[in-house]
């Protein structure tokens, strides 16, 4: 007598390795729930991202009942899995039962369960529902049960796309739902309800407060399953075990509580080493300079408690210091666990990635020290504690780690929002705030984490509603914000603060009916620091003054013009970039240059070359070639770097943008 394979006995949710062949090692579904619905509710005691689901429902505090319950719903997000369907994927030919020849049709375990929900399988929904305890469950609210069913809904979504009920092309399959072997998913669904009510007695108290309603809570709740669903699939984790375990909650919550740790996500033992409001160090300690210049003392002045921030000063006066000393002072009051630093380039993000890594290292002890993730895809870093690295998705979770990998935030970079200190581009933000895949994922890893955009100014009107957009989410779930800017301008300002104000966008249609007072813009002070509830309020001078002379020219298509400009500047030992604003302008400008510096040897070595070939820069180079040329800028052009004699750098908007650097002579087309 042949005996069946486990995952022919059980119910199983994670496979490996999964094929048609039969897998060698199945996790059984009911563990794989209990893993996930520990890992939820191992998250909701991480005090931030508890008080930011809260305040993403408009709760002041979240109970212990509501986060039972949300653990239930979090249990839950794979449910879908008890279809015959999906279960007898991994079969082999040998594994059906006698006298069935053909396999069951092929199904999910998501979009594939919503004829049940929406009950055009009636049959199944009659018992699936009422087995898992939902007929206690649709009284969590007042609601009906509406607002139950949506937190439901939104863990089934897990997959980072809300699941659509109404979906016209999954057809009733009542099959799939049926009897078949050892399989028996009524009597199992029953089991799964027993199991929560033993897991999360808490969820079923009848004196528990009913589940918000607000819109933005299920999305925050979405996130969090998202990220616990992540954690919980990863076999490094959360071993695999094939045989029922009526017990298994317990080690459930051991992994669970060990995972939460590792990941990152929970920081008790390092908020308890850095010692509180008090241990942040001078400004001295942290920084290459004993004391803060005038904007970085107006933004340490500044109330921490303020959704929103702008800090507008002059390009070099050191307002990326005055980030990092506000994040500091922050994390020491317990507003905020980490921080995200946006750049508008990815280019400019690798750059300010090392100044923040000096800057933690000083700031936290060792033992209890983040990693910094570069938060670029298709970035490599030599340093294992700050590299990005990118990991192809494995289709069901079974992804590997070990404690000398790089930080598991990098494997994807869906997961670089979840990281605690993390420089990336200002795109990984903003698509929290789009309706694109794990949009959910990133707004939630975000709101516990100051979020810092560097050179605000740079959004244009596409991407500056965006931003605004992801403000007021950010805002709304108490999350806070650091705008900085060299040249924002009044109306932007006030759409900034405006939608920080009020929690919301403004409304995009009345933006061009207030702006701002013409002559009360000219009065505003420069350099400032402005909040909502503060106006803006002058910082004083940075002792950076300097003088500037611009000339208009009409030579914008004249590349010889330019082209002669710059070598005679370059020839009188100046230095002298060209940023064109277009790839083809710039290569023509590059062109000219090369040729007139061509006809006198003494020219030769005034054009930028990278390994002696002369060469330009834009974005249409390779990720490689691309660090190559803004390694060379950077060493030829950099503030503490400049190189002697005269050189000319020609390129676009890149060079604007990504690079800290200093010229003599900037010639440059007007804006279009």
């Amino acid at each position: 007598m042949t005996t069946q394979p486990a995952y022919a006995r059980h119910f199983w949710a994670k496979a490996q390795p999964y094929g048609q062949q039969g897998p060698e090692r199945i996790h059984l579904l009911e563990h794989h729930l209990a893993d996930v619905g520990a890992c939820l509710e191992r998250l909701l005691r991480q005090p931030t991202i508890r008080q930011r689901l809260a305040s993403a429902g408009g709760m002041d505090t979240l109970d212990d009942a509501t986060a039972a319950r949300l653990a239930v719903f979090a249990a839950l997000h794979d449910i879908g899995k008890v279809n015959i369907g999906f279960q007898t994927r991994i079969w082999r030919d040998a594994d059906l039962p006698a006298g069935r020849q053909r396999r069951p049709h092929r199904a999910g375990h998501t979009a594939d369960l919503t004829p049940v929900l929406d009950w055009k399988d009636w049959r199944t929904a009659e018992w699936f529902l009422p087995n898992l305890g939902f007929d206690r469950i649709e009284f969590w609210d007042n609601n009906g049960g509406e607002t139950a069913c949506g937190l439901f809904v939104a863990a089934l979504s897990h997959h980072g796309q809300p699941l659509q009920l109404d979906n016209p092309h999954k057809s009733e399959m009542p099959n799939s739902w049926q009897p078949y072997g050892d399989l028996h998913p009524q009597e199992y669904t029953a089991r799964i309800g027993n199991l929560l009510r033993q897991w999360f007695p808490d969820a079923f108290r009848p004196d528990a407060p009913p589940l918000p309603s607000a819109p933005a809570f299920q999305h925050h709740f979405l996130g969090l399953c998202n990220l616990a669903d992540w954690i919980g699939s990863n076999e490094g984790w959360f071993k695999f075990k094939d045989t029922p375990d009526d017990g298994y909650i317990v080690r459930a919550r051991a992994q669970a509580e060990c995972a939460i740790r590792k990941v990152g996500l929970d920081i008790k033992a390092q908020r308890k080493v850095f010692g509180g409001a008090d241990a942040v160090p001078d400004f001295g300690k942290l920084f290459t300079f004993d004391e803060p210049n005038a904007i970085q003392q107006a933004a340490q002045d500044t109330p921490l408690d303020v959704p929103v921030a702008i800090i507008e000063s002059e390009t070099g006066s050191g307002k990326t210091e005055a980030a990092l000393w506000r994040f500091a002072r922050m994390y020491a009051k317990g507003l905020v666990d980490g921080m995200y630093f946006a750049l508008p380039t990815r280019a400019a993000a690798v750059q300010i990635h090392s100044r923040v890594a000096e800057f933690v290292a000083r700031l936290f002890p060792a033992g209890q020290r983040p990693p910094v993730v570069l938060a670029v895809p298709g970035y490599h870093d030599d340093n294992p504690a700050s590299a990005a690295i990118e990991i192809p998705d494995y289709p069901h979770g079974h992804d590997t780690h070990a404690d000398d990998e790089k930080p598991w935030a990098t494997e994807s970079p869906k997961r670089f929002l979840a990281a605690q200190i993390a420089v990336g581009t200002v795109d990984q933000a903003m698509l929290g705030a789009l309706k694109v895949k794990n949009a959910h994922l990133r707004s939630s890893g975000l709101a516990r984490n100051l979020l810092v955009v560097d050179e605000v100014h740079a959004s244009e009107v596409y991407m500056g509603v965006i931003l605004q957009r992801l403000l007021a989410a950010h805002a709304g779930a108490g999350g806070y914000a650091l705008l900085m800017s060299a040249t924002l301008g009044s109306a932007a300002r006030e759409r900034w603060l405006r939608a920080a104000a009020n929690g919301m966008p403004a409304n995009d249609a009345a933006d061009g009916d207030s702006l701002p007072d013409i002559a009360a813009a000219i009065a505003a002070p420069y350099p400032a620091v402005s909040t909502a509830a503060g106006g803006v309020r002058e910082a004083g001078a940075n002792g950076q003054d300097k003088t500037v002379q611009i000339s208009a020219m009409p030579e914008m298509g004249d590349f010889d013009a330019a082209a002669r400009r710059a070598l005679d500047a370059a020839r009188a030992g100046a230095k002298v970039l060209v940023v064109r604003n277009t790839v083809r302008y710039a290569i023509s400008t590059q062109g000219k240059i090369e040729d007139l510096a061509g006809a006198g040897a003494a020219d030769a070595g005034l054009c930028f070359a990278v390994n002696g070939i002369p060469t330009l820069h834009h974005g249409r180079f390779a990720a490689g070639d691309r660090r190559l040329l803004d390694q060379q800028v950077q060493a030829l052009l950099g503030k503490d770097t400049r190189a002697s004699g005269g050189v000319i750098v020609v390129g676009t908007q890149t060079l604007e943008q990504s690079l800290d650097i200093d010229a003599d002579l900037l010639i440059t087309d007007l804006c279009p």
